[in-house]
């Protein structure tokens, strides 16, 4: 009895590994993609809407199985926001606007929820998961609204508003959380999207952190008024992106399929060659009886 027991797991052991073998006949190495969507931002100024801009980017990702992998990201975004598109009364009154460009690098570890195979029908489509760490750096310059900002006079006074002193752009470190979907087309090709979040490490996306003061004075007939206005007690300024885009895969092919473009496979000519002397009919006979 023990004898037969060891034969059966035998056998089921012999089927497990040549299925799994025949799943690993595509090495999946990896994979670069482009992409195109929108991004926008949540800060102090007009914190209750979204206001979205155009982005772009690509990504080179190194898959290690299937199911994880590391993105190298490179995404161009625009973030902007306007005080008079607000339902707030207080931002409405404050009239204030930012808009900048910036360029955005991240490393993320990406994990698939399923098993991900190219070319295999049955694991073709996964959602996923990413996390990791990026930086965030300004490629032109931006204002309130001016097409350059003065980093030399202190304090920079625009239309009756005196805006504080503004450092010259540095970069922001930020943690971006993703999640999304991709779905196998053909071997090569795959179309996915998704949505990434950024938690910054910094309040001063729309050069306006939490408590600074602006000071807009408005002159009337009998003399001239002050108001100040300050950012909210909302914490770091964040942002993200949501977009679509295309991807092809590095893939390594082994086993029987492995051959070059435009020359058969010897295994191919043997089972064609073998074919041939199956065929039945009168001409399949007439061969059969001369040998």
């Amino acid at each position: 009895m023990l004898k037969q027991i060891l034969i059966f797991c035998f056998l089921i052991g012999m089927t497990s590994l040549t299925q799994a073998q025949h799943l690993q006949l595509l090495d999946n190495r990896g994979e670069f993609g482009l992409y195109r969507g929108q991004s926008s931002y949540r800060g102090d100024i007009a914190p209750d809407i979204f206001k979205f801009n155009k982005n772009i980017g690509g990504y080179y990702k190194k898959q290690y199985n299937d199911y994880a992998g590391f993105k190298l990201n490179y995404e161009q975004l625009q973030l902007s926001s306007n005080d008079s598109a607000s339902k707030n009364i207080y931002a409405k009154n404050r009239g204030f606007f930012f808009s900048r460009q910036f360029n955005d690098i991240s490393l993320t570890g990406e994990f698939y929820f399923t098993r991900f195979l190219p070319g295999n029908k049955a694991y073709r489509f996964t959602p996923y998961l990413g996390v990791g760490v990026g930086y965030l750096f300004e490629s032109k310059a931006s204002s309130f609204g001016i097409d350059t900002m003065s980093t030399i006079l202190r304090p920079l006074q625009i239309d009756s508003v005196v805006f504080p002193n503004i450092s010259a752009s540095k970069g922001i470190i930020h943690f971006p959380v993703q999640i999304g979907f991709k779905y196998n087309l053909t071997r090569r090709w795959n179309i996915f999207g998704e949505a990434m979040y950024r938690f910054t490490l910094s309040d001063e996306l729309d050069f306006f952190p939490d408590g600074q003061i602006l000071v807009q004075t408005q002159k009337a007939e009998t003399g001239s008024s002050a108001y100040n206005y300050q950012g909210s007690r909302s914490g770091k300024d964040q942002f993200f992106s949501v977009k679509a885009g295309i991807s092809f895969n590095l893939l390594k092919i082994y086993g029987e399929e492995k051959f070059k473009p435009g020359k058969r496979s010897k295994l191919a000519s043997l089972k064609e060659k073998e074919a041939g002397q199956d065929k039945s009919g009168f001409l399949g006979r007439l061969k059969f009886k001369r040998n």
